[in-house]
């Protein structure tokens, strides 16, 4: 954000002010800002804003750490949340997403670990340590695909009396599908595309369902291998230049962890 004088009189000085939201950031960071004048016969200037930032409760390697791992083989992450200036704190509780499970404990162990505080609810407290290791482990609720989760310390430091996390979960299902998008471009004749639908471990597999969202799309499935491998084709059934396209194909199945596969169809006909 900048502020600054717009009209500078001949033989005057002007003034430009410039702040920086430190909020997401930490380390060392620079910004830029490049101030035009009137003048033609004056080149910009820029001016450079470097700062450290200095975490007063860090969380490393990353507050926003991805979390990768294949449905019912849940994988935990470890992080490390220490207090900058290195003083004690305690973690007074600890709020969750469904989707992931939160362990806490000092890093290294203290005395006050062994005996946690217990909260009123009956959960216990990390306490007595400068630094903590925070495991998060997807749990059978984590959805298949892309999803963020929040994680909420709350701790008795005066500066930052909340901690949040946001672990971002990458579930592989065991149906895989390949595309995992479709996308139509303009041709002499109607487009026919084709996925992949496989399950190549567990039980087997059956396909209930297949739904295309535009009525102009025709979406069928054949079997491969069957309980196994199938093919869904997806035809264009409408007049040649209709324009952009921008619909989904729904597939249906009996995987318990996994009964609705959406596969986005886009383009331009």
């Amino acid at each position: 954000m900048t502020e600054f004088d717009k009209v500078i009189p001949p033989g005057g000085v002007g003034k430009v002010t410039a702040s920086l939201n430190t909020f997401p950031y930490k380390g060392p960071i620079t910004k830029s800002v490049q101030v035009t004048t009137g003048d033609p016969g004056a080149r910009p200037v820029v001016l450079l804003l470097k700062a450290e930032i200095v975490t007063v409760i860090d969380v490393a390697p990353s507050n926003s750490p991805v979390l990768r791992t294949i449905a019912g083989e849940p994988k935990p992450t470890e992080l490390t949340v220490s207090a900058g200036d290195g003083k004690a704190f305690d973690i007074l509780a600890v709020q969750a997403d469904p989707s992931v499970r939160v362990a806490v404990r000092p890093d290294p162990p203290t005395p006050a670990a062994r005996h946690p505080v217990q909260r009123a609810h009956g959960g216990p407290v990390a306490a007595g340590s400068s630094r903590y290791l925070v495991t998060i482990t997807p749990t059978p609720k984590a959805p298949v695909g892309s999803s963020i989760a929040n994680v909420t310390l709350s701790t008795n430091h005066p500066k930052a009396e909340t901690v949040t996390i946001r672990p971002v979960l990458s579930v592989t299902g065991p149906v895989e599908f390949v595309p995992q998008r479709l996308e139509v471009q303009p041709g002499p004749e109607a487009p026919v595309l084709h996925v992949k639908i496989r399950k190549p471990r567990g039980g087997t597999l059956k396909i209930l369902e297949v739904a295309s969202s535009d009525p102009e799309f025709k979406a069928t499935t054949s079997a491969i291998a069957k309980g196994r491998e199938y093919d869904v084709a997806v035809r264009y059934t409408g007049k040649p230049g209709r324009g952009p396209v921008n619909s989904r194909i729904t597939v249906k199945t009996d995987e318990p962890q996994q009964r609705t596969i959406v596969i986005p169809l886009t383009g331009r006909l």
